[in-house]
């Protein structure tokens, strides 16, 4: 038998110990509360191989301004009062849109950051453990679905400027129920093809950065609204007269 000195032994004891506690220094975070408080919530989504990245990127300031932005437009909300959407270059038609259907846009688009949210938290619950040293942590995850189960790998990171990362990457979709025989009376494979296809494809991946900085106070007041069309019936030239216009305090 190889004799190992006591000293060596004990300070190879000692570093084992110690890279033991540092990797299992892990805090809970809440998804929800995290969301709920976030300056910013950056949403990130793969929804297949060989399809291209979105992504959108929304800010929350201290008075209830919203600013969200994507590739093509954007939409913003004043003091939880006026909403403004940025017309893309290729679609003019959404500044004549009806106001109902205006007003559903700005709707839509501001949940948008929220959804990628909810998409993630499918996967992980509303908590996740998250690494006290800025390292990735990342484990396997499962959901049911009619006819089987969905496997996906989930990383969680504390970025050096505070933001949470959360990643859900989905690895399998698999089936725990035998197909129908050729002999069956009755066959549920139709449901089961409609079903799966309804499915998000092995390899897609949702990733949600939510930004734990302060929030800034509000949008600039000399924010240009060129190229933005109002959700209510009025307009204004810049983010300051739309404020005035719909009596948001300063």
């Amino acid at each position: 038998m190889t004799h190992i000195p006591k000293r060596i032994a004990l300070a190879a004891a000692l570093l084992a110990l110690s890279g033991a506690a540092t990797a299992g220094m892990l805090s809970t975070v809440s998804l929800n509360k995290a969301a709920s408080d976030a300056a910013s919530i950056d949403v990130q989504h793969l929804p297949g191989k060989g399809a291209e990245i979105s992504r959108m990127q929304t800010q929350h300031f201290a008075d209830g301004d919203q600013l969200t932005t994507w590739a093509d437009g954007g939409v913003m909300m004043l003091c939880r009062k006026v909403g403004y959407i940025k017309v893309p270059a290729d679609k003019p038609e959404v500044a004549t849109l009806p106001l109902e259907q205006r007003q559903m846009l700005v709707y839509a688009a501001m949940m948008g950051s929220v959804g990628g949210v909810v998409q993630v938290m499918q996967w992980t619950g509303e908590n996740v453990q998250v690494a006290d040293d800025g390292s990735e942590t990342t484990r396997s995850a499962e959901s049911k679905w009619a006819y089987g189960v969905e496997r996906a790998e989930v990383t969680t990171q504390r970025m050096p400027d505070g933001a949470l990362r959360v990643r859900a990457r989905k690895t399998a979709t698999e089936e725990s129920t035998p197909r129908s025989g050729p002999d069956a009376s009755f066959s549920t494979d139709a449901d089961r093809d409609a079903r799966m296809a309804e499915l998000p494809a092995v390899g897609s991946w949702m990733e949600v950065l939510i930004g734990t900085q302060p929030k800034a106070a509000r949008i600039d007041p000399a924010f240009s609204l060129a190229g933005w069309v109002s959700s209510g019936d009025g307009h204004a030239a810049t983010v300051g007269e739309a404020r005035a216009a719909a009596g948001c305090k300063d």
